[in-house]
């Protein structure tokens, strides 16, 4: 029988948690661009027009999305999250302790004088440019090959955590990789939730009864 710490709960979520929100997953296009792109320097130096035209699609579409009851439950339980996404919904869903790794689309951010303006900048020009410097702006997450935010943080928050829920993510990347190899160092109880996060986070955390969907609570 699977049973979970009484309290000092962490979760760390990746894409998965959000399919049912209908969000795209990286393997999809947006604006004719595949996502994937979106998150590799080159295309926003090379081709910053369809980069940018990309990005408000993902903004536009993006905000009309809405959070599952994945979301709804970690906030219900006020649990701290760490997450690899950018797309805001568990702070829609109402949790207070977020960490988002990879930043956010609600940002930009000026790669010159390290300025943070808010996205509808975005409505303003083609091509936005930072109203401090004058440098075209970049999205507010996390670039490849680019440094990930509040790693310190994490890390404080996985030192202080009794159990670690992993929700839609393959944990292939650093650095929830290794939040999750000194889970194991440490010993904690982990659940490991590939699929069906909207029935099994909620049904894990004692907010639901049994789910239809084949999975043993436990690590994978």
């Amino acid at each position: 029988m699977w049973t979970w710490p009484k309290s000092r709960l962490l979760a760390l979520t990746g894409a998965g948690i959000s399919v049912e929100s209908g969000l795209p997953t990286v393997n999809d296009e947006v604006a004719g661009v595949p996502l994937r792109s979106l998150f590799e320097p080159w295309i926003w130096e090379k081709r910053p027009l369809d980069a940018f035209r990309a990005y408000r699609q993902m903004v536009r579409d993006w905000q009309r999305k809405r959070p599952n009851r994945a979301h709804l439950a970690l906030a219900q339980a006020d649990l701290p999250i760490i997450t690899q996404n950018i797309d805001g919904l568990h702070w829609a869903a109402g949790s207070e302790r977020v960490i988002e790794l990879h930043g956010n689309l609600r940002e930009l951010r000026c790669p010159s004088c390290a300025g943070i303006f808010q996205s509808a900048l975005i409505w303003r020009s083609l091509l936005p440019s930072c109203p401090t410097c004058g440098h075209l702006l970049r999205p507010g997450f996390a670039l490849e090959g680019e440094q990930v935010r509040h790693i310190a943080r994490a890390m404080d928050w996985l030192g202080e955590a009794h159990g670690l829920l992993v929700v839609g993510t393959e944990l292939q990347m650093t650095p929830v990789r290794t939040l999750y190899e000194i889970a194991r160092r440490r010993n904690l109880p982990i659940a490991w939730v590939h699929d069906h996060a909207e029935e099994w986070v909620p049904h894990l955390l004692g907010q639901e009864g049994p789910v239809d969907s084949l999975f043993r609570p436990g690590e994978v």
